[in-house]
């Protein structure tokens, strides 16, 4: 597993409100800093996600809504070591035992998305936004999307999941509602 982190500028002080933003670099300055971690190296990560403090008085103040109650760490594992299992039937006499590890080609051919997925999955490539390589992961992605939701084949919701996890996209509310009853029964 490979996890880095950045700073969106040279600097470190850029952020994306105004009245929070310190940075003294000039929007092509942060662009070229972007560009270095784009490309070849952008193209491995497989879920990319923004992270912004909290000021004091957000995190003092926040209720938590029904839905963002914590799942208790034992409800996740018992979904974590479900999805394992899955993924080991799934690959039971190939020599790999997860997601992460299937080829690309095997993937499609043996464990394709849902018609609908795989046509929207498609379109990102055609249009640009993700390159084949980049596709190959987000399949994946979305089989341990599938996996953790006890679902038996990533379709459009599973795809639009990892295409968000994968852009950085903010997650649908809807998505991320259904999850606490998805974890509430082991597959």
């Amino acid at each position: 597993m490979f996890v880095f982190a950045c700073n969106p500028c040279r600097c470190g002080e850029y952020h994306p409100y105004v009245r929070d933003n310190e940075c003294s670099c000039g929007e092509v300055k942060r662009r070229e800093y972007r560009r270095k971690i784009s490309g070849p190296i952008a193209d491995r990560v497989d879920i990319t996600r923004f992270v912004e403090p909290v000021a004091r008085e957000q995190h003092q103040a926040a209720t938590p809504l029904p839905f963002e109650q914590p799942e208790p760490s034992a409800v996740i594992r018992l979904r974590v070591e479900a999805a394992r299992e899955r993924q080991r039937l799934r690959y039971a006499g190939h020599p790999w035992r997860l997601n992460v590890h299937a080829p690309g080609p095997m993937l499609r051919d043996h464990w394709p998305l849902t018609e609908g997925a795989a046509l929207r999955l498609d379109a990102e490539v055609y249009a640009g936004r993700l390159t084949r390589r980049g596709a190959v992961r987000v399949h994946r992605v979305a089989w341990s999307v599938a996996d953790l939701a006890g679902v038996d084949r990533p379709g459009v919701d599973e795809l639009d999941v990892a295409l968000r996890l994968r852009s950085a996209t903010p997650l649908l509310l809807s998505t991320v509602a259904r999850a606490p009853a998805a974890s509430s029964e082991p597959a």
